[in-house]
């Protein structure tokens, strides 16, 4: 087992995967607020346009007014300080911060182009962001554009939510082919730190087959098994510490916290 981030003096993460319905915004809620829990300062980073983070937090995506990623990124494709600290709302749990997305359309109003331009002043501003935190967790979309590699680019680690299953194992060649690019791109390593198997449930045949061959890419291995809380606490603007802190859900998330983040 590899060191936890604390100990790599690492702090912001990307939570990400090109495919959808793998749990990354569940993990991103689960994590953080489990941090937080932990007496961690924690800032979330809602870099999906579908803002489910936000919502979860009364976000309303559909308004203009208030914090918003998509407003610092504007202002970074013209090449302008987009004010990133000025995006957060703070305290929405106790020790847990939020940058929300409001703008749905962002990659109609903001091409690959004008992202690509606001990659570097992004990483740069969050960098400094990160230093009043003792983690930042980036949520991303399911998708693989200018968007998403501008989020893994600014990240030190990135943490890669999968299903069991054998389409997972094409997504994730693509997904370390993709860091190791991003990699190059910022001039410094970021580091794949673990992957992160949702919805895990040992009845269901070949599992054991599938963990042999996911353990073949020599990346710390982590489950979360399948439960019917997730959902429940989501639907209630629930954390899982908070909707069911006994769940084997809320278990295997807290080793989780302990070994690949506190350890």
């Amino acid at each position: 087992m590899s060191q936890g981030l604390l100990s790599l003096g690492i702090k912001r993460v990307a939570v990400a995967n090109q495919k959808g319905g793998v749990g990354k915004t569940t993990s991103v809620l689960a994590i953080g607020s489990g941090l937080a829990a932990a007496g961690k300062r924690v800032l979330l980073i809602d870099g999906d346009p579908q803002a489910n983070l936000s919502l979860f937090f009364g976000v309303k995506s559909a308004s203009d007014e208030g914090a918003c990623l998509g407003k610092a990124l504007a202002a970074y494709a013209r090449g302008e300080p987009g004010g990133l600290a000025a995006q957060v709302i703070h305290e929405v749990r106790p020790r847990l911060d939020l940058v929300p997305f409001r703008m749905r359309r962002i990659r109609a109003q903001l091409g690959a182009a004008d992202l690509k331009a606001a990659r570097e002043l992004f990483a740069e501003e969050l960098a400094a962001l990160a230093a009043d935190y003792d983690f930042v967790l980036i949520d991303s979309s399911p998708s693989d554009g200018e968007l998403e590699r501008m989020l893994v680019t600014a990240s030190e680690a990135v943490i890669i939510p999968l299903e069991f299953q054998l389409f997972s194992i094409a997504g994730l060649e693509a997904m370390i082919d993709g860091i190791a690019t991003c990699s190059r791109e910022a001039g410094r390593t970021i580091r794949l730190h673990c992957l992160l198997f949702t919805k895990s449930e040992n009845r269901v045949g070949r599992v054991e087959q599938y963990r042999a061959v996911f353990s073949n890419f020599h990346v710390p291995i982590f489950e979360i098994c399948k439960s019917e809380y997730l959902p429940r606490c989501l639907e209630r603007s629930k954390t899982i510490w908070e909707g069911a802190p006994a769940s084997y859900a809320a278990r295997d998330y807290a080793r989780l916290i302990e070994r690949a983040f506190l350890g």
